[in-house]
């Protein structure tokens, strides 16, 4: 029998259902030759430093940097996490196990999920690899089918163990550096920190900018307007008034007339940036809840495997897409065998995001599920269509004396995929032909230089994907890049590590745009004061390593030796530095304690759950509220503005309760204190909801 581990409870349904004839149990499925059991993600953290030392010990107690001479992992302290893993060794006690499947997300973390959970079940049974870049019931069941070793993917989870420790060194140690030195905690990251230097960098430009004025030439007649390119400045307006008496002597000429018609190509399917950037633009969903509709879609079989940095298809996918487009017999779709969707060299490990085969029902999918799935079907078509898309342009020359002026117009000759992908086409020439003339009206229009605009999460995104691109950067040096690890974190990681940006109030975001925080603002400072460079070349350096290390080209050793050399550099060095002035960004306020009548703030235990807590804690004060707490049988979770509304001056807030027969409703609850412990009690129903 086998044992399957999948990294999610849901991927363990999907490989179940594969299966077919499944029993569900505490904590797995079973059927007679499987048994397919899950983690909730990671399972295992690596040891603290007080874990390493064997007690607690203050920050300034521990010599920096700290590196352990041997990386451990723990089981999380979690009372699910901990039950899983026991019902994970009963299965291998209690059935004849013969060979353990490793079936983690098909990525260097999914890989040291499972061989770390593997690794702790300490067994000397055969390990192969459930590779899925799907989770269509037909993938799973033809990737059982060819199991590989699980010692093919030694390399990548070489890269995923490099990465975690790196991750974990340069945390630690660099956040207690920068706090001790500073006075309050910073934390600090090898993704944080060239995320944040990047908006503080454009905030200080926008900061500094001055606007310039200049003139330029504009002339409006006949619906016809015609801009002179050249930009003149202030000290230069008789000069500009001179030109403009020349232009406005003579009457404008139509000297070329150019009717032509192209084809126009579709862009190209998505990689994740991609198409969260195209989801950001286009319907505004940000990052954060495009990322949870995209994996919940590939969770649910409906698109492949979304952490990807490519836009390409492999070679050997033509009879996949020759399957998918057979469930759209009512489009006329067609496989075309061509560089610009299927190309080996530009696919690492998965290729770009399409649709599977897995065609929702109509209304299966929700309102926001159903926006994500249509983009990226959409995309699909319009690389497929088996029609011209042709557009007819038209360009005028139009001479005003020597000065030349061009217009351009387009028009749709033949629709093809821009009724899947409607783009902006438009044509407001005027009707003129070769020979024609008319009058001008030019005049001296003052104008001025526009600062540049904030990061947006399209631009932050791109910047984080190649931070080194420019507009001459081509797209064989882009992916060449990619394969060299020229990246700032990945396309798996990267929206986890702006929404930590933005929780720790180093940077905020409105709408699409990023701001840097008074915070952020201190945190590059106090890098640059203390001579630390974790920004875009140095972190490049380091995911550079990280390709190596999965090419075999260096050992995780290696990285971790030159990882210390650097710190006990930048550790070493003698900087005074000043202590934090925390005005320009004072802790909110949540409320008032009810115990004490000190201030309540917002907080977060070691194990990252939030707190509401006394400032007065230190006094003795034990007021403490748990996001997430219990009124009787009810579980509750209690946000940052449902706190203030209990800590008011009403004293209560509005919750979805249930009552005994399981009915739900919604009911008041406000704090009811029983000395050092908090409990809740009902008081009342909003207007028109009663139990």
């Amino acid at each position: 029998m086998k044992l399957i581990i999948c990294e999610k409870p849901s991927l363990a349904l999907n490989v179940a259902r594969a299966l077919g004839q499944f029993q569900k149990k505490d904590g797995y499925f079973s059927t007679d030759k499987y048994i397919v059991s899950f983690a909730f993600g990671h399972l295992f953290e690596l040891k603290s430093v007080n874990d390493y030392l064997g007690g607690k010990k203050r920050w300034q107690d521990v010599s920096l940097p700290f590196i352990p001479e041997k990386f451990e992992f723990r089981l999380k302290k979690d009372d699910g996490i901990q039950k899983q893993f026991k019902i994970l060794q009963k299965i291998i006690k209690e059935n004849a196990i013969t060979e353990i499947v490793n079936c983690g997300d098909a990525d260097r973390e999914g890989q040291i999920i499972i061989d770390i959970i593997i690794n702790s079940l300490k067994t000397n049974l055969k390990v192969t690899r459930l590779w899925l870049p799907e989770q269509t019931e037909e993938t799973i069941r033809k990737e059982l089918q060819k199991l590989s070793p699980n010692e093919k993917y030694i390399n990548l989870a070489a890269e995923g163990y490099a990465r975690t420790y790196l991750d974990w060194i340069l945390g630690i140690n660099l956040t207690r550096h920068i706090s001790l030195k500073k006075g309050t905690l910073l934390r600090v990251g090898r993704v944080m920190i060239p995320v944040v230097k990047f908006i503080y960098d454009r905030d200080l430009e926008i900061k500094n900018f001055k606007p310039e004025k200049y003139l330029q030439l504009i002339s409006e007649t006949e619906g016809i307007k015609l801009e002179v390119k050249e930009k003149f400045k202030l000290k230069d307006a008789a000069k500009a008034e001179e030109i403009r008496n020349s232009l406005n002597s003579s009457k404008a000429l139509v000297s070329d007339l150019k009717k032509e018609k192209v084809k126009k190509y579709p862009k190209k399917l998505f990689s994740l940036s991609k198409l969260q950037s195209e989801l950001s633009k286009s319907h505004k969903i940000n990052f954060q809840n495009s990322m949870k509709v995209i994996q919940s879609l590939y969770e649910k079989g409906y698109i492949t495997y979304p952490r990807t940095n490519t836009e390409y298809l492999s070679v050997n996918e033509i009879p996949k897409i020759e399957s998918i487009i057979k469930n759209y017999p009512e489009i006329n779709l067609k496989v075309k065998k061509i560089k610009s969707i299927f190309d080996d060299s530009k696919v690492e490990s998965h290729s770009a995001i399409i649709i599977t085969n897995k065609r929702p029902k109509k209304d299966e999918l929700k309102a926001l599920e159903k926006t994500v799935y249509e983009t990226i079907l959409n995309r699909f078509i319009a690389n497929f269509l088996d029609e011209e898309t042709v557009i007819s342009k038209t360009t005028l020359e139009i001479k005003v004396n020597e000065e030349l002026f061009t217009l351009k117009g387009e028009t749709v000759e033949n629709e093809g995929f821009l009724k899947y992908e409607p783009q902006k086409i438009t044509d407001n020439l005027p009707k003129l032909n070769i020979g024609d003339t008319f009058k001008v009206d030019f005049n001296v229009i003052s104008k001025e230089t526009q600062a540049p605009s904030k990061i947006t999460e399209s631009s932050l995104s791109s910047f984080l994907k190649n931070p080194f691109k420019t507009e001459k950067t081509t797209e064989e040096e882009e992916y060449k890049a990619i394969l060299e690890g020229v990246e700032i974190g990945t396309e798996a990681t990267r929206t986890g590590i702006i929404e930590k940006c933005v929780k720790e109030k180093y940077l905020s975001q409105k709408g699409q745009n990023f701001s840097i925080e008074p915070l952020g603002e201190d945190l590059i400072k106090t890098l640059d004061i203390l001579q630390i460079n974790l920004y875009k070349d140095r972190t490049v350096e380091f995911s550079k390593l990280l390709k190596k290390i999965y090419r075999g080209e260096t050992t995780l050793e290696s990285l971790v030796s030159l990882t210390k050399e650097e710190l006990d550099i930048t550790i070493s060095k003698k900087v005074k530095i000043d202590r934090i002035n925390t005005k320009g960004y004072e802790k909110e306020i949540i409320g008032v304690c009810p115990k004490c009548g000190k201030n309540i703030y917002q907080g977060k235990t070691k194990t990252e759950k939030t707190t509401y807590y006394c400032e007065a804690y230190k006094d003795g004060c034990k007021f403490t509220l748990w996001e997430d707490s219990k009124h009787y049988d009810n579980k509750i979770k209690i946000t940052k503005t449902k706190a203030k509304s209990l800590l008011n001056k009403s004293g209560k807030a509005v919750f979805k309760l249930k009552n005994k027969s399981g009915k739900e409703y919604e009911g008041y609850l406000k704090i009811k204190l029983n000395g050092d412990y908090i409990n809740f009690e009902l008081d009342g129903f909003p207007k028109d909801k009663k139990k």
